[in-house]
């Protein structure tokens, strides 16, 4: 129930116009209040991985070699689309293997709808049944994280049993599967 630690990085986009970036800055960063830190501050995704791979085996909470798949921890989405498309795109991008440790996740809204018996939307809708006070900026990363851990963490105490919800075939990526037959779609 206690949280082991934080990571966060802002990704440099390598395949977007710098027009299109100022577009975003200003677009969803501007109303955010992270403006220009955002890119300022923002680093390769393959140095955020290496960074990444580094903190999680730091704590103990994947294998060492090459930090292979997790052994003490599991990723908790709201969502599959992240982990589903979204990675697997930028690290065709990055031209890098899409790490072990993503081949599958739990989706908390597929718990929720379980446990509750009722479908929650998104983050915001959970928060809202659940009364928790959203905390920070919505759709900001770092934010979002502490917010969904809260989450998880009111269904633990509620008694919820949380499980991989979704796993990815190894051989062929693009194959996910998904474990509840009740979930959000």
């Amino acid at each position: 129930m206690d949280v082991v630690a934080f990571f966060h990085r802002f990704v440099r986009p390598s395949e977007m116009s710098e027009e299109r970036i100022n577009e975003y800055i200003e677009g969803k960063y501007g109303k955010l209040g992270v403006d220009r830190v955002w890119y300022d501050t923002a680093i390769l995704f393959t140095d955020v991985i290496e960074q990444f791979e580094e903190c999680m085996t730091k704590h103990n909470l994947c294998s060492i070699d090459l930090c292979g798949p997790l052994t003490r921890a599991a990723f908790v989405t709201c969502g599959n689309w992240d982990i589903t498309t979204k990675i697997p795109q930028q690290c065709k991008v990055s031209k890098m293997k899409l790490p072990s440790y993503v081949m599958e996740w739990i989706n908390l809204k597929d718990i929720y709808l379980n446990f509750y018996k009722t479908r929650a939307a998104g983050m915001r809708t959970m928060m809202n049944e659940l009364n928790i006070p959203l905390l920070g900026s919505h759709h900001l990363g770092i934010d979002d994280t502490k917010n969904i851990a809260r989450v998880f963490q009111r269904m633990l105490t509620d008694g919820a049993i949380l499980k991989v919800t979704v796993k990815r075939n190894p051989q062929v990526h693009e194959k996910v599967e998904f474990l509840f037959e009740n979930r959000i779609k």
